[in-house]
């Protein structure tokens, strides 16, 4: 059974894959609606479990904090992922600082995961 880390970071990095638009483009995007559904609930489950879960349990400490604020990222991500077209809100100008921030964390998990 893999580790709860590994499975997060698997996630995030997916989500980051999946709503990454560069030059407005994405051949993830153009996959069958049920896959980029899958993906975009499983980010979504992800996010819910690192805010409801892990950073409810243990607020304060790294991990805790860690897992709050890219479980709320993933949360964010899966609203890209739900939706292609955000009409002009706050959640759709900050959408490269979301996917920069998820993809820091990712390679933060990993980094650790590596070195344990």
């Amino acid at each position: 059974m893999l580790p709860m880390g590994t499975i997060m970071t698997c996630s995030m990095l997916a989500a980051v894959l999946f709503a990454v638009n560069i030059k407005g483009y994405n051949p993830l995007q153009k996959l069958p609606k049920a896959i980029i559904f899958v993906v975009a609930s499983i980010t979504m489950l992800s996010g819910l479990w690192n805010v409801f879960w892990y950073a409810a349990q243990h607020l304060g400490e790294r991990w805790g904090n860690a897992a709050l604020l890219s479980g709320l990222l993933l949360i964010i991500t899966s609203l890209y992922l739900f939706n292609d077209e955000i009409p002009n809100a706050i959640i759709a100008k900050i959408k490269p600082l979301v996917l920069l921030g998820l993809f820091s964390f990712a390679m933060l998990y990993g980094y650790t995961i590596y070195h344990l």
